[in-house]
């Protein structure tokens, strides 16, 4: 598997490494801000999803970046011992459905599953367009009976 890379994430103004194996985020390692007392404290998170289950990302928090980054690895390793192929491809094809939507957002279209459509699948296998009478008509005993039976 690729080594891991490390990358300052833009988006944070305290120090933030977003960490990657290959082009897959594995987790990162942030210095926490906001700690009682003021203390210095830097945060990790091990894990990706899709591609793992629940309970299998880990976080934790060290006194310094390279304890912190000597307990991500360590979490990794693990982490990385019950992943496939299958596990970084699902993450990947998260991202490209993702940018596809924003995508599509940016250009005022709308996802087909907010398009209306008028298409309907009877009882009895056919598909048909509900919005033509010639059709319908056609599908309502179909569509009657199948309620009937749903009520008994």
């Amino acid at each position: 598997m690729t080594d891991l890379t490390r990358r300052r994430d833009p988006n944070r103004t305290e120090e933030t490494w977003l960490i990657y194996c290959g082009d897959v985020y594995g987790g990162k390692i942030g210095l926490a801000v906001g700690n009682p007392g003021a203390t210095e404290r830097w945060n990790w998170h091990c894990g990706f999803y899709p591609g793992s289950n629940p309970g299998e990302q880990t976080y934790g928090s060290e006194d310094s970046f390279d304890e912190a980054r000597a307990a991500f690895e360590r979490a990794w390793a693990a982490f990385l011992s019950r992943r496939s192929p299958a596990d970084f491809q699902a993450w990947r094809d998260q991202q490209e459905w993702t940018a596809r939507k924003y995508a599509m957002w940016e250009r005022g279209e709308k996802l087909p599953s907010q398009r209306p459509n008028s298409i309907m699948r009877c009882p009895c296998g056919e598909r048909f367009d509900s919005h033509r009478l010639e059709h319908t008509r056609i599908h309502i005993p179909h569509i009657t009976e199948h309620q009937r039976e749903i009520r008994r």
